[in-house]
């Protein structure tokens, strides 16, 4: 797949990936909007409703008094009309007339000779009695001529207006009462919970009475008083009172957005998590074409290596079978370093086919290690004394610092000598000329840390972890100078883990590299 068509197919799946988020939050956006205007809505509807029964709770109040205080009228009426009728009576009165005053006795009984009636006005001055104003009378079943009383009909007057008062006082029960006089606070919270709960808001509020000019009159709480009075839920309470001065009850929800966003979990919760999914299976679609990509031109650089490294013995293998076949060379001497040659490079054409098929175990639980006791110091002499004539045709020289005051450790010995060799054989062969290598050892921890330098051409920081993956090369461009396949550090990195052991890396490119393997005494310990 071509680089190309790649970031085509990147920009594609881009651009829809950011247009389906895109519409996903606008579809989000409008959801919450619409949760907000039902919740608006829902707010003012309970609003409207507390505002009504506070009237309607006020008007039951009035007539329950007016009920009380009619009742208290009957029982006064009553007691005046009793009097009127009282066919047992003696009362005297005294009232002033144009600067007069005057007497009224009135005397009213029942005995055995009859009913009695008697009734007398006079007028008084400063010294006493000054002549009778009015008098009649009766006894037993004698009628008289009944005169008109205006001394008894002006008192009657007086007693109609005094209930007159009474119906009064009676219609003028709650007027002119003050808004904090006709509301009670406790069943105004009651009302407002009340209403909310019925539209399923359990969302915290804050709620106070403003007069006209926005003065708080009565608080839930004075922290948020100016977000109280800014807000747009408010409602006008006793609206149906023509005379009165307005008055107005705002409510304030502190936590209105979260409240909001918390009924919308579900919601909220699945489109962020489809969101989630969606960004994940592009991202990891994304890398693993990359990774294909990279495979795939891992493997043609590994054919083109071993296609390499496999033409070399087999040419000469086929040089030496043609000058075999030369009936000229009969010289045995001749014959047999050309067999010799045949030899060796079908060994090496066999080693490394063998690499490459082992190399499918080296990360598996497939490659078994044959432990056992052995001095590292000797597999690391043995493996110099082999390998440097190989340095010392480059002019270069191996340094042994073996420090460590125990080497002997239970391993894989055969593995052990085949990762030191990996790993000066790699000193050696990136290094272009005069190689100095270093091999040293110490003691740490519980076991051994070996460490191979060179001053060869060195690696850059961001191929550090690739160098260890199977097939991995450095690369250098066109050039292919050293030959390899890309496996002995993926088979170093494999055989040090599956010993239990760590291995790390420092390098600064141009000026060599450092490989530190630590291997513990005993592998099965760990």
């Amino acid at each position: 797949m071509k680089k190309k068509f790649i970031y085509i197919l990147i920009g594609a799946i881009t651009t829809a990936l950011i247009g389906f988020i895109a519409i996903q939050f606008y579809w989000i956006n409008s959801a919450i909007a619409l949760k907000e205007d039902e919740f608006f809505r829902d707010v003012k509807s309970a609003m409207y409703a507390v505002t009504n029964k506070l009237e309607k709770i006020e008007s039951l109040n009035r007539i329950k008094i007016y009920q009380e205080n009619q009742k208290l009228f009957n029982e006064k009426a009553a007691l005046l009309y009793s009097s009127l009728q009282n066919p047992n009576m003696d009362s005297t009165a005294i009232f002033e007339e144009n600067g007069v005053k005057y007497r009224v006795n009135e005397q009213k009984k029942t005995t055995s000779d009859g009913n009695i009636y008697q009734k007398t006005i006079s007028s008084i001055s400063e010294n006493g009695s000054s002549g009778v104003h009015f008098r009649i009378g009766y006894q037993g079943n004698l009628n008289t001529t009944i005169i008109e009383d205006s001394i008894l009909s002006f008192k009657q007057n007086e007693k109609l207006m005094l209930l007159d008062d009474m119906l009064k006082n009676l219609y003028q029960t709650n007027k002119y009462k003050t808004i904090l006089e006709r509301i009670d606070s406790h069943i105004l919270d009651s009302l407002l919970k009340l209403e909310f709960l019925n539209r399923d808001i359990t969302a915290k509020f804050e709620y106070a009475i403003f007069d006209y000019d926005g003065n708080a009159l009565l608080a839930d709480s004075v922290n948020n008083i100016n977000k109280i009075r800014q807000s747009s839920f408010y409602a006008q309470l006793f609206p149906n009172d023509m005379l009165e001065i307005p008055h107005f009850l705002s409510i304030y929800f502190p936590h209105q957005k979260s409240y909001l966003l918390k009924t919308m979990w579900a919601i909220l919760f699945a489109s962020i998590l489809l969101l989630i999914i969606i960004i994940f299976a592009f991202t990891y679609t994304i890398q693993t074409i990359f990774k294909q990509k990279k495979l795939s031109e891992i493997k043609n650089d590994f054919i083109s290596n071993m296609t390499h490294e496999l033409k070399t013995p087999i040419s000469t293998i086929s040089l030496a079978c043609e000058a075999l076949n030369d009936k000229d060379i009969t010289n045995p001497t001749t014959k047999t370093n050309y067999i010799n040659m045949i030899s060796q490079e079908n060994k090496r054409l066999g080693l490394l086919v063998e690499s490459v098929l082992k190399s499918a175990t080296w990360d598996k639980a497939d490659l078994k290690l044959k432990l056992e006791e052995f001095n590292l110091h000797d597999i690391i002499n043995g493996v110099v004394n082999n390998i440097l004539i190989q340095v010392t045709s480059k002019n270069g020289t191996i340094i042994k610092n073996l420090n460590a005051n125990v080497s002997t450790i239970f391993a894989d010995k055969v593995h052990i000598t085949n990762m030191i060799y990996n790993l000066l054989d790699n000193a050696n062969k990136y290094t272009p000329s005069n190689p100095e290598i270093i091999i040293s050892t110490e003691n740490i921890r519980q076991g051994i840390l070996i460490t191979v330098s060179d001053n060869g051409i060195g690696i850059k920081k961001e191929n550090f972890n690739k160098i260890f993956e199977k097939f991995y090369r450095v690369p250098t461009g066109n050039v292919h100078n050293v030959k390899g396949f890309g496996l002995g550090l993926s088979y170093v990195k494999a055989l040090i883990e599956k010993h239990a052991g760590e291995v790390q890396i420092t390098s600064e490119l141009g000026k060599g590299s450092s490989f530190n393997i630590y291997l513990p005494f005993d592998s099965t310990l760990k």
